[in-house]
């Protein structure tokens, strides 16, 4: 009997309309992705009587599944770790291409955000040897890296409840005209207000980026009599980002390490350019979060700033998220 085969793996997703309810995927995400499905049970101590582990097979406490997937960065597949992780309901504005605005809910402890059901399949081409669904998954965080003159990345961490059984979606592709996007069209601006994001490019010294963003957004197990021993609802914490950027010592990395030195807060645009009508742009507030670090690229002094997302007063954000696309809904 052939083996399934990595080629053939497939992550398959949906947006549900009630968080749990199961929904039928309506695309197909490229990419690796790695699905854990987690059991945690308890084995009884009692009785003995015998020097051997006892208690049988024991009882399952709890279910759950994470799904970890790596990707490149599109400005069409980054819509799901948005929608599922920053702000839910979100429509888009424009008329070809569009415009989705993800601007975290700050005030309040129940943001609203939109779940999915994942189909996952592991198959040789003919016969699926592991396929499955979950329900309620939500993302935990992600990250985007930018290196130097290659494709940026885009990964995800999602939470769900528990596996069902399931014949998964046949025929769905990605989606169409995905277009993935690379480092030489990044470009990144450094300003000293919320409102100014946007004026001051840095040119000529961004070697990389790296971004992670935490959602706040996490299972939350309460006794409710589910069969599943999994969970009804989620927890909701706080969302933060971390920046690394890795930029040239020449008079523009100077003038951060001078902002490190000051304390400054910095405004940073990342905004990642593809065809005319696709792009990605991270927004955010920022702190400094160490001494600025410093390497060699052969005689070329390299410093690294390290940074974390903070809550701005006068423009009452932290993080925002642009996304131009030609879709007009998930």
């Amino acid at each position: 009997m052939a083996a399934s085969l990595v080629p053939f793996n497939k992550l398959q997703i949906g947006k549900e309309t009630t968080k749990g309810t199961l929904v039928p995927a309506t695309v197909e995400l490229p990419g690796e992705f790695t699905l854990d499905e987690q059991q945690d049970f308890y084995r009884s101590p009692y009785p003995a009587g015998v020097r051997a582990n006892v208690g049988g097979a024991g009882q399952i406490t709890r279910k759950g599944v994470i799904l970890d997937a790596a990707s490149d960065l599109t400005a069409e597949d980054i819509l799901w770790p948005l929608h599922t992780g920053v702000l839910g309901g979100v429509t888009p504005s424009g008329v070809g291409p569009y415009t989705y605005t993800f601007t975290p809910v700050l005030t309040t402890g129940v943001p609203v955000i939109d779940a999915a059901t994942l189909e996952f399949m592991r198959a040789d081409g003919v016969t699926n040897h592991y396929a499955g669904e979950v329900g309620y998954a939500l993302t935990k965080s992600f990250r985007i890296e930018w290196a130097f003159n290659e494709a940026a990345k885009l990964s995800w961490q999602m939470f769900a409840r528990a596996r069902q059984t399931t014949t998964p979606t046949a025929a769905l592709t990605p989606y169409t005209g995905r277009e993935p996007l690379v480092t030489p069209l990044l470009s990144v601006y450094l300003d000293t207000t919320w409102a100014g994001l946007g004026g001051t490019q840095l040119t000529g010294v961004i070697r990389s980026v790296t971004f992670d963003c935490v959602t706040g957004f996490d299972a939350d197990y309460t006794a409710d009599g589910r069969s599943d021993k999994d969970f009804t609802q989620h927890k909701v914490g706080l969302i933060t980002g971390t920046l690394q950027l890795v930029m040239e010592f020449d008079a523009v990395g100077a003038s951060r390490f001078a902002n490190y030195r000051a304390n400054d807060l910095v405004y940073i645009r990342l905004i990642n350019t593809g065809s005319s009508s696709r792009s990605v742009q991270v927004d955010g507030a920022y702190r400094f979060t160490s001494p600025p670090s410093f390497s060699a690229d052969g005689e070329q002094v390299l410093m690294t700033a390290s940074l974390e997302s903070v809550y701005d007063a006068t423009g009452a954000k932290t993080l925002e998220f642009e996304v131009i696309n030609n879709l007009t809904a998930l």
